[in-house]
């Protein structure tokens, strides 16, 4: 499932905190209704929804197909904010175009079952 066509979020949609947890590999966070959710870097690469990861215009995309990540493309180095609205994740292998939004985090951890949905 891609990061489009995750369903609406039903919770808050706002972080309030964005911690990049080296020691845990995950990156961390807490929405304004004070849920909490921490993402695997794994779990995350493979979702990332940018053309090149997860296709576009009918083309596959590079992961699809895949059944195993090299350790450089999981690992995260560097998380920057877009705006009021996303987050861009830069992982070892360079890589940075994929943009998640704060809604798609919070569908997506909904989906995972990494926080309870209200």
């Amino acid at each position: 499932m891609s990061m489009q066509d995750l369903p609406e979020p039903r919770g808050a949609t706002t972080p309030v905190e964005i911690e990049l947890d080296r020691e845990a590999h995950a990156l961390r966070f807490v929405w304004s209704d004070g849920q909490k959710a921490a993402f695997d870097w794994e779990f995350l690469r493979w979702r990332c929804p940018c053309a090149f990861c997860s296709g576009e215009g009918g083309r596959p995309g590079e992961l699809e197909g895949r059944t195993e990540l090299r350790p450089e493309e999981y690992v995260l180095t560097d998380v920057n904010v877009v705006g009021r609205y996303a987050i861009v994740l830069t992982w070892q292998d360079g890589h940075d175009t994929g943009i998640f939004t704060f809604r798609g985090m919070r569908a997506l951890a909904e989906q995972a079952g990494l926080i309870r949905a209200d």
